[in-house]
């Protein structure tokens, strides 16, 4: 069994500045409808704008809710709504919202809008036609609009909204999503998940919030993590050899989180996203985008211990593309950069230049953030 490090950090703040967002579509909250507008973008409301971002599910590593959360994080007040649970059908994947989401979305600050699937159809799709499938799901829209509304006029922070939705609303609505599912299989004859395996998950995401609750007093904190450590360990680390990182932050709370890879280097510990394209220049803008937004908060930490001992640290997105000649790593000089687009200039696009560009930027403007860009043939 691979040994496992586990990391102390403290976050006070978080400040970061993304630069490959483009120009967000904005839409008017009267005509806002969660299942026909794009994935991110801006609502108009009567006292002011808020930025959104969607999750088609609640299973981060599916469908890149994280580039699409990237693309809002420059505006003030944000929101992510996230269905709390996917059934795709018995033949299909059961995805069910994970505590650790909750946790990386109160230390970003942004809103959760806590959602289901109200209504799918059976899939069509080729060679599914004998299959217990589902397809075109769509969203509880109202519960959406109203959970938006509530937070254009709430005044205290993300962290004590999704607070309070998790302890008031949370159960309500998994338990409306059971429901409508069974609904669902009626209407359509597709055969979904059972019910007692959703109610049973239901149990287990209320022990984690219990040990959060526990972990967040401020009588208990150290006791707290010295259990962590112990008894609870393997029930937060999902996949075996990451590194498993209990975050504090301000308030007290302490959130567990994971990192894909740590690598030691110089006596400095490196937090890495890795990105990989067999076939062009750079890997894909959503890859990117998701692998920057798991680094912010790790860019962002005041301090990293082990064992009590604080350490040294950055962070880097590692990105690794087809045919690459040589290494850059950002921030960089201008002259390095000149000599590294040069030498590639037959290999990218101008689109990829712009990346270039955007990304040397960002590095710049952030702390603890390099940006590694080379070649995938070693």
């Amino acid at each position: 069994m691979p040994q496992i490090l586990i990391f102390e950090g403290f976050i006070k703040d978080v400040q970061y500045r993304a630069n490959l967002v483009g120009n967000l579509v904005a839409c008017d909250f009267a005509e806002f409808d969660i299942n026909k507008v794009i994935s991110s973008g801006i609502i108009n409301l009567e006292n002011g704008q808020l930025a959104y971002s969607k999750w088609t599910s609640p299973k981060r590593t599916r469908t890149y809710p994280f580039a699409r959360l990237y693309n809002t994080y420059n505006f003030p007040k944000i929101l992510t709504v996230i269905p709390i649970m996917k059934d795709e059908g018995i033949d299909g994947d059961l995805d069910k919202i994970q505590y650790s989401t909750i946790s990386w979305m109160n230390l970003l600050n942004v809103y959760i809008v806590l959602t289901y699937y109200a209504d799918a159809d059976k899939s069509r799709k080729s060679g599914q036609e004998n299959r217990s499938k589902l397809a075109r799901q769509k969203l509880d829209a109202e519960l959406v609009t109203t959970q938006i509304n509530e937070i254009s006029i709430y005044k205290q922070s993300a962290l004590h909204w999704n607070r309070s939705l998790f302890e008031s609303h949370f159960t309500n609505i998994y338990e409306k999503a059971i429901d409508a599912y069974e609904r669902i299989s009626y209407k359509t004859g597709v055969l979904v998940h059972p019910r007692k395996t959703k109610l049973e998950y239901l149990g287990i995401i209320k022990q984690d919030y219990q040990k959060f609750q526990d972990i967040s007093l401020k009588g208990s904190q150290g006791a707290a993590l010295r259990e962590s450590k112990t008894k609870h360990l393997k029930e937060y680390l999902q996949n075996d050899g990451k590194c498993i990182f209990l975050i504090e932050n301000y308030l007290g709370g302490v959130y567990h989180l994971t990192a894909d890879e740590v690598l030691l280097e110089k006596g400095m510990y490196i937090i890495q996203e890795s990105k990989n394209s067999t076939q062009n220049f750079l890997p894909a803008l959503s890859d990117i985008k998701d692998g920057l937004f798991k680094l912010i908060l790790f860019a962002n930490l005041d301090l990293l211990k082990i064992k009590d001992r604080k350490v040294d640290f950055s962070t880097r997105l590692k990105l690794t593309g087809y045919k690459v000649e040589g290494t850059i790593q950002f921030p960089c000089t201008e002259k390095e950069f000149n000599d590294f687009t040069q030498a590639n200039k037959s290999r990218y696009t101008k689109g990829q230049l712009e990346i270039l560009k955007s990304l040397k930027l960002e590095a710049a403007q952030n702390r603890n953030l390099t940006i590694e860009i080379g070649s995938n043939d070693g």
